[in-house]
């Protein structure tokens, strides 16, 4: 390889070539160039890198610093290849082939598409991982990186093919599903989050499928990939281009909370990060705006319902291609509640508020103010999915479902009714401010 290819990546969607990304060795500034072809009959990857090639490196850096894995994850991969945690090139050249989407960022020399592969990863291999990942972590498996995703939990991406074995695919064959794992301080977490994820399923919000699965002592929850489709029949998957809300804003992946500096006394009003109001106004943009800001507007409703307070800017995510501007299914739908070793603060706020539980009916019109949301038709839907939830938990309908799906223990099932009674009584709180939203002038 050239001292020039080795600073040059092809941008491949669906095997083709579409343009190319480029690290300045002298400046160390990124450019990303579509190719002619795919500038007559393409589409633009991001809503701010335009089709003509007129975008700065910042927009560049930003679109591939967010579609990086994030904290322990990203400094083990930046430690694994030798390299500045800054350095999104680099990072992007080793684990290029299994980023979030459609596209991926190969050197010239693999142009060429491999033959598929897969490599099972055995129960008992997974398991001895597991019992040890404090120490060597989930990133780094034959030596070789292997996306993985940090955040409240531990993740890591595998194909997961026709007969159910699990492993990572290469050539033609990419991650398909996420595992998702608890941190020793965490317990009940990955219950948490299957609890939430299959209520908001269970009252028709597009969610993210998934399943429980215990892997020796460790519980896991298998998250099936919304942008991937394996198809059997010609051994391949089918990638589907994303992006998340910070790419959608250009916004850096550190500004993915409304209070980008923090919540301390002399920062806490600079709100630049991502925010309700500036997804809102997003929604103009997109495919169906009536549809997209009612998705909006429900995603927020059940994640304050559920008291998932870390809903941040890369926790809602779009379906970006020549034809659509869609929200994906939702995904990380976590009581964040249930664990008071989190902080209990929103991620981004509601109207001027960000303490969970100085949201009343005031601050449910005075989001509707700043989102520029009817206050008749957010009392409307607020009843409406309140009715749901309520419906679904007064009655023990999911535990009931979701114990005869899989095999829980009864610490398990009690957990299921603690958190059970804390959304309940959540969500009847909420549904009685409805009434009030319509008449308050803020």
């Amino acid at each position: 390889m050239t001292k020039a290819d080795a600073y040059r990546l092809d941008i491949k969607h669906a095997n083709q070539v579409i343009g190319n990304l480029s690290l300045d060795n002298t400046t160390n500034l990124l450019k990303l160039n579509y190719s002619q072809l795919w500038r007559r009959e393409g589409f633009a990857i991001s809503p701010h890198l335009p089709l003509d090639n007129h975008h700065s490196p910042e927009v560049a850096y930003n679109f591939l610093d967010n579609a990086l894995p994030e904290g322990e994850a990203r400094k083990l991969l930046a430690e694994n290849l030798g390299v500045s945690e800054k350095n999104v090139y680099s990072q992007v050249r080793a684990i290029g082939n299994d980023l979030a989407g459609a596209l991926t960022f190969l050197p010239p020399s693999k142009e060429k598409q491999k033959k598929p592969s897969f490599r099972i990863l055995e129960e008992e291999e997974l398991v001895t991982r597991l019992n040890n990942k404090e120490e060597f972590g989930l990133l780094t498996w034959d030596d070789k990186p292997r996306l993985s995703v940090a955040g409240v939990q531990d993740k890591l991406n595998v194909f997961i093919d026709g007969q159910g074995n699990i492993g990572f695919g290469d050539g033609s064959l990419c991650s398909t599903h996420i595992l998702k794992f608890e941190k020793k301080n965490c317990s009940n977490l990955v219950l948490n989050e299957f609890f939430c994820m299959k209520l908001s399923g269970a009252i028709g919000l597009p969610t993210a499928d998934v399943e429980y699965k215990q892997f020796g002592p460790h519980p896991s929850l298998i998250v099936k990939r919304f942008d991937r489709k394996y198809v059997g029949d010609s051994n391949k998957v089918m990638r589907r281009h994303v992006i998340d809300g910070c790419q959608m804003l250009n916004l850096p992946r550190d500004y993915k909370y409304e209070r980008n500096l923090g919540d301390g006394r002399d920062v806490k009003h600079i709100r630049d990060g991502a925010s309700l109001v500036k997804l809102f106004e997003f929604t103009e943009h997109m495919s169906s705006p009536i549809e997209s800001k009612q998705w909006l507007i429900n995603w927020q409703l059940f994640n304050l319902m559920i008291s998932n307070y870390d809903s941040h800017g890369k926790n809602v995510s779009l379906f970006f291609d020549r034809n659509n501007a869609r929200f994906t299914p939702a995904y990380d739908l976590v009581n964040i509640a249930m664990f008071p070793q989190f902080k209990q603060e929103l991620a981004m706020a509601m109207g001027d508020e960000f303490e969970p539980n100085d949201i009343h009916a005031y601050q449910l019109a005075d989001f509707a103010e700043t989102c520029q949301i009817n206050k008749k038709l957010l009392s409307r839907l607020l009843t409406d999915l309140a009715n749901k939830v309520i419906k679904q938990l007064s009655t023990g309908a999911l535990i009931e479902s979701l114990t005869i799906q899989s095999h829980f223990c009864e610490d398990d099932i009690s957990y299921f009714k603690q958190l059970s009674d804390n959304i309940l009584t959540k969500t009847e709180y909420l549904k009685a401010q409805a009434a009030d939203i319509p008449k308050i002038e803020v």
